[in-house]
């Protein structure tokens, strides 16, 4: 029995391109795996990147709202040298809190230091909601209210209605920008408005570990209760974001004053651990892969 010519060349083909054709599907499929495996470390908010899933992006600006029965445990320092008065210092304990229907929920404790005296500044209650879902509408609005009870014989009562709107642009740009208005409860009653905005890039991929950016603060007034100064003015500076684990983040701004009505300098620290989230089913992937 003859075997053609043609047939033996059809075997041969077929035997070279097999174990190709194997290789590339098995290749396909590990890299599958592998954003899936990272995608499961990577909880998301209504389809928002993971930096902006955990509630904020940097010491002085929130993005959007935690994923629903997510937590963010945070604890942030702040300390201010006033070029006429003395320096003060506050330490803020927060918990955050996602609930269905881009709802967030949460509570905040200030202590101040000032002068040698450790005391009881405030306590807020505070809540947001997203318009939509993310990259339904533009800049991806949030609305965020806060109620303030003031602790201390100096600092009545106030609350806070601020529009948090953010972004991420190629290349793993980050922004964020809150708009806030202030009101004073009690004998003097005062407004304020003003804005914060963060821009951040990672420096370190895959993993963005490391993000550096720019931020900024514009009050139109702010506290005068005598001994700690006023805010009024624009101040500005350096941001960096230190991720060593997907849920704990470490936050450091220090901003110079840009007038006499701001403190000469101000360092922003915050602390902040994540737990709780969506299921594997909805995880996201990593922004170093949605980038690629």
């Amino acid at each position: 029995m003859r075997i053609s010519f043609c047939t033996l060349s059809r075997a041969a083909l077929a035997t070279l391109l097999f174990p190709t054709t194997t290789a590339n599907a098995q290749e396909i499929e590990n890299r599958q795996v592998i954003v899936s495996a990272e995608a499961n470390e990577l909880p998301t908010a209504y389809g928002a990147p993971p930096d902006l899933s955990h509630g904020r992006i940097s010491t002085l600006t929130k993005s959007y709202v935690l994923s629903p029965f997510s937590f963010e445990l945070e604890s942030g320092y702040e300390g201010s040298i006033f070029r006429h008065g003395l320096p003060s210092q506050l330490f803020r304990q927060e918990i955050e809190m996602g609930l269905p229907a881009r709802f967030t929920v949460g509570v905040q404790n200030q202590v101040e230091h000032f002068a040698g005296e450790t005391r009881e500044r405030s306590f807020t209650l505070e809540g947001r909601y997203a318009l939509a879902n993310w990259n339904k509408l533009p800049l991806n609005p949030a609305i965020s209210a806060e109620y303030r009870f003031g602790l201390s014989n100096a600092l009545p009562d106030s609350g806070e209605i601020a529009l948090l709107i953010s972004h991420d642009f190629p290349h793993l740009i980050e922004w964020a920008m809150n708009i806030f208005v202030d009101r004073d409860f009690g004998g003097r009653e005062s407004t304020s408005a003003g804005f914060a905005q963060s821009i951040e890039v990672p420096v370190l991929l895959p993993e963005e570990k490391l993000e550096v950016g720019l931020e900024m603060q514009y009050r139109s007034g702010g506290e005068t209760a005598g001994f700690r100064g006023t805010t009024k003015g624009l101040a500005i500076g350096p941001t960096l974001a230190w991720r060593p684990t997907k849920k704990v983040r470490f936050d450091l701004s220090p901003l110079i004053g840009c007038s006499d009505h701001t403190p000469a300098v101000q360092v922003f620290a915050v602390f902040s651990f994540s737990f709780g989230g969506p299921t594997a089913a909805d995880a996201e992937i990593p922004a170093s892969a949605r980038g690629h």
